[in-house]
């Protein structure tokens, strides 16, 4: 059975992702972990006098925090999940990052999925800041980081970024397989060069994502890089109408450069379909 941790603030895009997660696991056996987290700041305690009603104001943001869970765990049940699919929920003191490091530190989860949107009128923001910033601290569980704009269709096109300049582990790429496999979907490998033939090592890297992915089905675009990687790829996903882009986090990777908050602040990289963020293995 898969684990499947999904943070929400009750928002209507957090509740599009727990709709998108349980589509997109539809008749796989899943538990999936409804994670709420809530802290209270010190400025909101500046008007408490005692410890007593620091107490009191304590308990009351963890009742509305687990009231918010229960009304999830009815809106679920009112949505009829698959027969397939366990739901939990968690609610913890703590920030958000800080407690889904723990979590998926201390319990293993096949996949996290997480919503992400832009702070108001600012279209060129790709990620929010948790978002941002879960993805920079958790390397040891896939994250599938879902737009506000993003509501789940079949999934037949899977893009697959890479620049065949290391060499790629069984483990990272299984979770790219597993949802090509249960999906039916093509993988299209995208490689953004600069120079009109791969050179020796990434021929080889190539080779070896081909027998990785000869039980699915597959194929390689090799494009240029027209301007800069995040306009080609951006491009690619709207030719050929790409329904999830996936990457593998390593050092120095297109997601690395994605995650530099220079970037982001001026990023026009801003794909509105899922973007599966898969751990590097070493």
């Amino acid at each position: 059975m898969k684990r499947i941790l999904i943070p929400t603030d009750f928002s209507a895009n957090a509740w599009n992702t727990i709709l998108y997660a349980m589509e997109l696991f539809k008749n796989i056996p899943c538990e999936f972990h409804v994670l709420n987290t809530y802290e209270v700041k010190p400025v909101q305690l500046i008007s408490t006098v005692s410890s007593k009603r620091v107490g009191h104001y304590y308990d009351a943001v963890r009742i509305k925090s687990e009231e918010g869970l229960e009304m999830i765990l009815d809106d679920i049940r009112n949505s009829k999940p698959s027969a397939e699919h366990i739901f939990k929920t968690i609610s913890q003191s703590g920030s958000l990052v800080k407690i889904v490091q723990e979590i998926t530190a201390d319990s293993h989860f096949d996949m996290l999925i997480i919503g992400t949107k832009g702070a108001t009128g600012a279209k060129e923001i790709f990620l929010g800041s948790n978002t941002h910033r879960i993805i920079k601290s958790v390397h040891n569980c896939p994250i599938l980081v879902v737009p506000d704009e993003a509501f789940f269709e079949d999934i037949s096109k899977i893009a697959f970024a890479t620049n065949f300049e290391r060499i790629y582990y069984r483990s990272e790429v299984v979770p790219i397989l597993n949802l090509a496999k249960h999906q039916d979907a093509t993988i299209r490998m995208i490689h953004v060069y600069d120079k009109p033939e791969l050179e020796k090592v990434q021929r080889y890297n190539s080779s070896s994502l081909e027998h990785y992915f000869k039980g699915v089905t597959y194929d390689f675009h090799v494009i240029r890089d027209f301007s800069n990687i995040e306009k080609a790829i951006q491009a690619f996903i709207e030719e050929l109408e790409i329904d999830i882009l996936a990457m593998i986090n390593y050092e120095h990777s297109f997601i690395e450069r994605l995650t530099r908050e220079a970037v982001i602040k001026k990023l026009t990289f801003h794909t509105t379909i899922p973007f599966l963020v898969i751990p590097s293995d070493n």
